[in-house]
């Protein structure tokens, strides 16, 4: 992997899918496009929130009571990546409809439950939008 500057990034990532994940991101965040990177950013950083968030509810660490926090915390991440794909002319791109799909149920939840079952599809959103940035 060379980005523009023509260094070479090399990954300590063992798993086979996270390093082909961190290659994927190095290559979109070298394109030289501003946009795409800063996506990348916004919807690597929704991904982490799902991420843990469903184990701590899993583990008991999060009360049932908050559910307006958490739907109210994880909606404003996932609408973030929308409004910076649209106000740059990414929000067209495979994906985005499925993003929207993700924010219309976190905002429609009403358990913490709901809102952990949603991890999987944010994650594969993720990775369908991550195709798409480094397609286009």
């Amino acid at each position: 992997m060379t980005s523009q500057n023509k260094s070479e990034y090399k990954t300590t990532v063992e798993d086979e899918h996270w390093r082909n994940e961190e290659l994927q991101w190095a290559r979109i965040l070298s394109s030289g496009s501003p946009a795409k990177g800063i996506v990348l950013l916004y919807i690597q950083k929704a991904c982490t929130a799902f991420h843990e968030f469903e184990p701590s509810w899993k583990a008991g660490a999060l009360d049932e009571g908050r559910v307006e926090f958490f739907r109210q915390r994880l909606a404003k991440r996932v609408r973030q990546v929308l409004v910076t794909m649209e106000n740059n002319g990414l929000d067209t791109i495979n994906g985005a409809a499925e993003l929207a799909e993700v924010l219309r149920s976190i905002e429609s939840a009403k358990t913490l439950d709901e809102l952990a079952e949603l991890t999987e599809k944010m994650h594969t959103v993720n990775h369908l939008l991550s195709d798409s940035l480094e397609e286009c």
